[in-house]
């Protein structure tokens, strides 16, 4: 019987052996660099490898002994390598990029100089320089607005900013008794008595369209009526003052005001005049704490605005004159002529319009309507105070609830913020988008939810706290466009 051969497998046939020799001898040359010229292709590490240098292609030449000779060099500055020549050659800072660098945004100014007297002002506070300055180096802010204002939320941060960087000349303007029952200062002292009766821009309206600086105009006949005005005993702000300014009415048949302040002698002075005049009347006191108590004597027709708090040195004054329900229409009340005799008294550098979050209340707004309303606040505003810088600031975001339950911004929050935008640029002021500067869309359900809680549950008004956020964001945004100024003019 023939014994069979074993059968061989289909996979190492003859031609299937001498492949794989053909690949070995091929990948020989791949296993060492230096058999690189041997290779049939690239390997693909190869392409990672820079070309080997060559004279020709301007490569570091191989570490020699020698030396080099060189051409005539000069030293020649570029664009890449050189700071500007002159002061006047630097680029100068852009207030949006010095605002996001804080962490706020920028103030939109149309001209980038629509807060130069502002500005200005404040560079002379902060140099203590009251030389030839009619405000004595005091740089003062009026601040009005709505109820967030009214209660001295977002006002009383930026008056604490304000007078830690640049210096505390007084707490400002406080009305004469609480005409709502929101009105709060910070860092102030401030009671009244029963007797006071008053006419507001909010209503019930006064005959003579006359409501001095605050929008209220307080009047009594009768003797006792009194009011208090004061440092605080305790904190770290607003424990001094040198002066307490009385801003009242003048007037055919005015009673007589007695003022008093502990250590000091009485004081009594007549209201009375032969037409109706703003004036001022000022008692000085040893600066430090004090308080002053305004009494009427019965004698006569009294008609009072406030009392402003104040310190004889540089520093800043931050007005906080908000009034609950207030919108910008509403201003249509005032006298022009007698708001630019409150202005002229009070000198103020800087004047900001914070409205919109009543008129949300509408439900809708006529775009044209509302913007010929606050265009015209803002000329009267420029016409009563002329020397002051302007600038609106927008409503603070308001959410209203879903039908799921969540909560979103009121559509009409976005319009009226545009609308103001548009409007203030148009009128050649400053615009500050607090809605967007707090988070924008959303942002109010977002703050309402935080910790610590900056949104109250009315999903319209900020907590202290949430002021307090706003206020830091709208200081850092005006102290942006202050140092862009002051880049500017050191570069002049």
């Amino acid at each position: 019987m023939l014994r069979e051969e074993p059968t061989e497998h289909p996979l190492w046939s003859k031609t299937t052996r001498a492949l794989l020799v053909m690949a070995l001898v091929l990948a020989i040359p791949y296993a060492s660099p230096k058999l690189r010229s041997l290779r049939v292709t690239p390997a693909p590490w190869d392409t990672e490898l820079p070309p080997p240098p060559s004279a020709s292609s301007g490569g570091a030449a191989p570490a020699s002994t020698g030396e080099t000779a060189l051409h005539a060099t000069e030293n020649q500055g570029t664009i890449t390598n050189a700071l500007p020549e002159n002061k006047s050659d630097a680029p100068a800072p852009d207030p949006a990029v010095l605002a996001k660098l804080a962490g706020s945004i920028a103030v939109e100014d149309p001209t980038g100089h629509t807060l130069d007297a502002f500005f200005a002002e404040l560079a002379r506070t902060e140099h203590k320089d009251a030389a030839g300055d009619e405000r004595h180096g005091i740089t003062r802010i009026l601040h009005y607005g709505d109820s967030v204002i009214t209660s001295d939320l977002i006002s009383g941060t930026m008056r604490r900013r304000f007078q830690d960087r640049f210096g505390d000349a007084g707490h400002g303007f406080v009305l004469t008794a609480n005409p709502w029952e929101w009105y709060f200062h910070n860092d102030v002292m401030h009671a009244a008595s029963e007797g006071w009766s008053i006419s507001r821009i909010t209503g019930p309206f006064s005959g003579d369209h006359i409501y001095g600086l605050g929008g209220v105009s307080f009047h009594t006949t009768a003797g006792g009526a009194s009011a208090s005005f004061g440092t605080p005993s305790k904190g770290d702000y607003g424990r001094k003052v040198s002066r307490f300014d009385v801003y009242y009415l003048e007037q055919p048949y005015g009673g007589d005001i007695e003022l008093w302040a502990a250590g000091q002698p009485a004081e009594v002075f007549s209201t009375r005049g032969p037409a109706k005049a703003s004036r001022v009347h000022t008692l000085h006191v040893p600066d430090g704490a004090a308080t002053l108590t305004l009494r009427t004597r019965g004698n006569g027709d009294v008609r009072v605005f406030g009392v402003a708090l104040e310190r004889d040195e540089p520093g800043v004054v931050y007005d906080a004159l908000g009034a609950n329900g207030a919108r910008a229409r509403l201003w249509d009340q005032m006298d022009g002529a007698h708001w630019a005799d409150q202005m002229a008294l009070r000198k103020p550098a800087l004047i900001v319009l914070q409205y919109g979050t009543n008129e949300s209340e509408d439900g809708v707004v006529q775009p044209e309507t509302y913007a010929q309303k606050l265009g015209a606040l803002i000329e009267k505003i420029k016409a009563a105070a002329p020397d002051a810088s302007v600038m609106v600031a927008s409503p603070l975001d308001r959410a209203e609830k879903t039908e799921s339950g969540g909560f979103r911004t009121r559509k009409i929050i976005v319009q009226l913020v545009e609308l103001q935008r548009k409007t203030a640029l148009e009128h050649q002021v400053a615009f500050f988008n607090a809605y967007e500067a707090m988070g924008g869309a959303g942002s109010m359900a977002r703050w309402v939810r935080a910790n610590p809680q900056l949104g109250s549950w009315d999903l319209t008004h900020p907590t202290p706290a949430g002021g307090e956020v706003i206020g830091d964001l709208f200081f850092k945004a005006l102290m942006a466009g202050y140092a862009a100024y002051t880049a500017r003019s050191a570069a002049r």
